[in-house]
């Protein structure tokens, strides 16, 4: 526990440690709760990935790598949950505890599990090319999403969609924003397609 006032209650919003550290850095607090340290308890989801990866290219036979996937997907999701029901470290996105970091990876390793026994192994290639298309770009869509998208793409897209139809009152609010974000995910797919038919890849 962090003893400074005002700033001594690890999982209280805008009353936490990460909290503090963006006044020093930023002079300023995110009234959604969200704090720049966080950026180093989610590099463990990158070291991850790039674990995954190498099992994935592995050589180990590929009922081998799904069942390696599986394991650590079912370990991660047992300690993070388990620091959570334990009242330990409460699961929060927004300051990327331990226990969310733990779940949330648990979860992603066993999607990543099932898809690639249903598409590497089982060879259910058809449709594949659809989710592709965003993942052969998938640093660019997420750095576009975090800028221009989250910033004007997204509002601009929902004036004319969701909120048109909500305004006119055809739909609920609720049902709206789903429409909204659904259009702006098909932009984003067009975006990332008009990439890909010219070949042009972003990477690190």
């Amino acid at each position: 526990r962090i003893h400074i006032n005002g700033f001594n209650q690890p999982f209280v919003e805008l009353h936490n440690f990460g909290a503090y550290v963006d006044t020093l850095l930023m002079g300023k607090i995110d009234p959604d709760g969200w704090v720049a340290m966080n950026a180093i308890p989610t590099a463990a989801h990158t070291i991850w990935g790039v674990l995954a990866g190498k099992v994935l290219v592995s050589n180990q036979r590929p009922g081998r790598k799904v069942q390696t996937l599986l394991i650590a997907g079912a370990i991660a999701l047992l300690i993070g949950y388990g620091l959570d029901k334990a009242d330990i470290t409460p699961i929060i996105k927004r300051i990327s505890t331990s226990s969310f970091v733990f779940a949330s990876g648990g979860w992603v390793l066993l999607a990543l599990a099932v898809v690639y026994w249903f598409v590497d192994v089982m060879q259910n290639v058809r449709y594949a090319w659809f989710f592709s298309v965003m993942g052969m770009n998938a640093i660019f869509i997420y750095l576009f999403f975090e800028t221009i998208g989250s910033g004007w793409l997204n509002r601009v897209v929902g004036i004319f969609t969701g909120d048109l139809l909500h305004r006119f009152g055809l739909v609920s609010l609720g049902v709206g924003g789903v429409i909204s974000a659904v259009a702006a995910l098909a932009l984003d797919w067009a975006l990332c397609y008009w990439l890909y038919k010219r070949q042009i890849f972003f990477k690190l």
